[in-house]
Formats: structure tokens, C-alpha cells, sequence
């Protein structure tokens, strides 16, 4: 990428730049390696949350008030690896913002008031989640597809009894052993040249403390293969998912398994998955499939919602889709179709300033090389039909998949 500005601070923060004056704004993403498989359970997400809610020189209100009076936006998030950071602004007040960020990021105070607002936002969110077949499905996957005691096994809030627990001491001490420049990256993307990036940006990041270098994740051993229930008799809905291990991102059948993933259960309407389970035999109100690959590892899983009473049948149909995949494999003509869409769609995308600046940021975070926007195109049509059709059938193996079904299902006995 010839247009790309990279910036490795001293303190170990490595910023990048596109610049792009079609619009006068900027949109930044980035990430501190401080996610929920590090640390007591919940106190990632407890931390995260209390970021903007007060630093030693401002309260929460006057955070929210400087950043909306300029018309900004700025947000963080916890997730499974790390604290993400997402921001707008335009070139008169990026200064403003980044000033608050790097406050926000370097010296929060987690005020004992805001403490106990997060608590309660936190456990409402746990709670909703319990409360929803398909997120309450997904979750028990989760902690089926990858071994005990393992860090992405982890639901990044916490549960209501950690949550419970947590204090302002808890989310200081997380905040001082996770967050720190070393391991930050921040991408942007905008109307922004070069000489103010390498001068306002940098300065505003430069301050922060090195902090500790991030930890990686092992690489996990494959599980036993299980299967879960979760009854949940009040509510009017099922919903199926099943799932195992997957390549994680920087291994190389991951680009197969990405587009045996799309060509499956995410092109067009779901894919072959969508095609048959929901429009052909109407099973199903939604069936697709998805990949989620981080540094250590990932997981494929399948999600269906349906009808309580046709919840086996979706089952069954679900299975003989995947075991087509052997009989029927993918053809050249969908093969070609999928690498057509993957390549066009990182196009699109990169046409909006905030899905530039995700790319820039996954660049750097997943080491994947300065010219990987250049190569990107030649790596997806370079893949072997033959290893898209393998990869599909590794992957997608109704036998070596753990699966959950959740909802009223009425003492039902299900096998898939």
C-alpha cells in the first residue's frame, strides 16, 4: 500500500495512516491487547466500560459533553482479545479528541458512582443475554468448542456472580497489569495529511506508559466432542447451533475455510445452507453459517432459529447439508462466484472511511504485511478449488462438531 503511513512509538503504540480528502472526516479504530481472556472474569468488560466514565482531570459528563460539543464520536469495547477503540472526528477537532482519548486511556479514574452504574448495565446485559435462545445457544458453544480453563472459552462480561464481585479495586488493577502502549494500535483514515499525523496523533499517543507487553494465547487442544441443552419453556422460539475449532487467522488454510465458510452459510441469501434449510424447505426462520478466527485460534459455527416443533427436522436438514458437501462439492462456477464476492466486498468496504481504518488496524494487529490490501486479490483467486472443497468438508464435519439446542423444547430427546 503505497498511500500507507506507519508509526512505531517509542513506547511500543504503532499508529497508520490513509489519507483520504474526499470528506472532511476522520474515522480511527484501535485496540489494546486487554480483552476477557486476560485477567478475573468480568473485569475486562468492567474496565472497558469505565474508561470514559471519568479520568483524574474530568468527570464522565464533561468527557460526553467535550466530545459531543465537536461533533465527535468515541467508544470503547471489550471483546474476547482486546479493548477496541472506535472514533470520529474531523481535522479542527481531532486534537480535542485525542487529547481525551489518550486522558481516557492513561489515567481513568473509576469513580466509585460510575462503578456501580457499570455493575448494574453489565448484569443487565448478562441477564438479557440468558434470556435470548440464540445468544444463550451461542454462548454454551463457546464454552463446549474450546477446552476447559481455556481464555477464549470465556464469556468476556463475566457472569452474574464475578460481576457481582467486582470493584473499583478490580478495575484499576486490571487496567494498570493490561492497558499501556505497548501492544496499542490505532488506524486512521481520512482527511488527515501526513505532516499533522505524524505530528498532532503521535503526540498525543507518545505520553502514554509502555505498560506490559501483551501475553499471547497458547493454541488450544482440541476438545471431546459434546452436546448441550438449554431449556428455556417461556419463550416462543428455538434456536440450533453447532460448531468446533477453526484455523486461526494467520494460519494458512484460513483463507479455504473463509470461503468454503461464505460459499456454505453467508453468500446471498445464507448461502447453500440458507437456500435449503430455510427457502427450499421453509425449516427455519434464518440458518447461515460464520468464522471467528483471532491470533491463538478460531471456531466455525452454524445458527439456526426456528419453529419449537420443527426444531429436529431442522436439525436433521442441517446435518444432510453438511454431509452434501462431500457428495455434491462445491463447483467451479461457485467457487469462482465466492472469490469474485470476497474480492469486491473488501473494495466496497475500503470506499468508507471506518472499514478503512478495521482493515488498516487488522493489517497490523494480525501481522499480515504493509502490502496485504495489494495481495489480498491474488491470495483469495489463487486458492485451490480443491482446497476450498477440503476445507469444507474438514470443517464442516457433523461429527467432529459439538452442538447446542436451546429454547422450549419440552423434554424433547434431539440428536444430530
Amino acid at each position: 500500500m503505497r498511500d500507507l503511513v506507519r508509526l512505531s512509538l517509542a513506547n511500543g503504540a504503532v499508529l497508520l495512516l490513509h489519507e483520504d480528502h474526499a470528506n472532511p472526516s476522520i474515522a480511527f479504530r484501535g485496540s489494546v491487547r486487554a480483552g476477557g481472556a486476560y485477567g478475573a472474569p468480568g473485569a475486562a468488560e468492567f474496565a472497558a466500560r469505565l474508561l470514559l466514565r471519568g479520568t483524574r482531570r474530568r468527570s464522565a459528563a464533561k468527557i460526553s459533553d467535550a466530545i459531543e460539543d465537536v461533533g465527535a464520536a468515541l467508544a470503547v469495547a471489550n471483546g474476547v482479545e482486546s479493548a477496541s477503540i472506535d472514533g470520529r472526528c474531523t481535522r479542527e477537532t481531532l486534537r480535542t479528541v485525542l487529547a481525551i482519548l489518550a486522558e481516557c486511556l492513561s489515567e481513568p479514574a473509576f469513580p466509585a458512582a460510575e462503578v456501580g452504574k457499570v455493575r448494574g448495565e453489565v448484569l443487565a446485559d448478562i441477564r438479557a443475554q440468558q434470556d435470548d435462545t440464540r445468544r444463550a445457544a451461542m454462548r454454551r458453544l463457546v464454552e463446549l468448542v474450546y477446552p476447559a480453563g481455556y481464555p477464549y472459552r470465556r464469556d468476556p462480561k463475566g457472569d452474574e456472580r464475578t460481576v457481582a464481585r467486582l470493584t473499583r479495586r478490580d478495575a484499576r488493577e486490571f487496567h494498570g497489569a493490561h492497558y499501556g502502549a505497548a501492544g496499542l494500535i490505532v488506524a486512521f483514515s481520512g482527511d488527515l495529511d501526513e505532516a499533522a499525523f505524524r505530528s498532532t496523533v503521535s503526540a498525543a499517543f507518545e505520553r502514554i506508559e509502555p505498560g506490559r507487553p501483551p501475553v499471547p494465547v497458547p493454541r488450544p487442544r482440541n476438545p471431546e466432542v459434546r452436546s448441550a441443552l438449554v431449556p428455556m419453556p417461556h419463550k416462543s422460539q428455538a434456536d440450533f447451533v453447532a460448531g468446533a475449532l477453526a484455523p486461526a487467522r494467520g494460519d494458512p488454510g484460513y483463507y479455504a475455510t473463509n470461503l468454503a465458510n461464505l460459499l456454505f452459510g453467508r453468500i446471498g441469501l445464507y448461502g447453500r445452507l440458507g437456500a435449503q434449510v430455510r427457502d427450499n424447505l421453509g425449516l427455519a426462520y434464518y440458518s447461515f453459517t460464520g468464522l471467528e478466527s483471532r491470533h491463538a485460534a478460531g471456531h466455525w459455527y452454524v445458527s439456526a432459529g426456528v419453529n419449537p416443533a420443527n426444531l429436529a427436522k431442522s436439525m436433521a436438514a442441517i446435518r444432510a447439508e453438511m454431509e452434501r458437501l462431500g457428495r455434491e462439492p462445491f463447483s467451479d462456477r461457485e467457487i469462482a462466484d465466492g472469490k469474485e464476492h470476497l474480492v469486491g466486498a473488501l473494495h466496497v468496504n475500503l470506499e468508507r472511511n471506518p472499514d478503512y481504518a478495521a482493515a488498516l488496524h487488522d493489517i497490523e494487529y494480525y501481522g499480515l504485511g504493509a502490502e496485504f490490501l495489494d495481495r489480498y486479490p491474488g491470495i483469495v483467486r489463487g486458492l485451490d478449488p480443491d482446497a476450498v472443497r477440503r476445507a469444507a468438508v474438514e470443517a464442516f464435519d457433523p461429527d467432529a462438531c459439538s452442538w447446542v439446542a436451546a429454547g422450549p423444547l419440552r423434554g424433547a430427546k434431539l440428536a444430530f
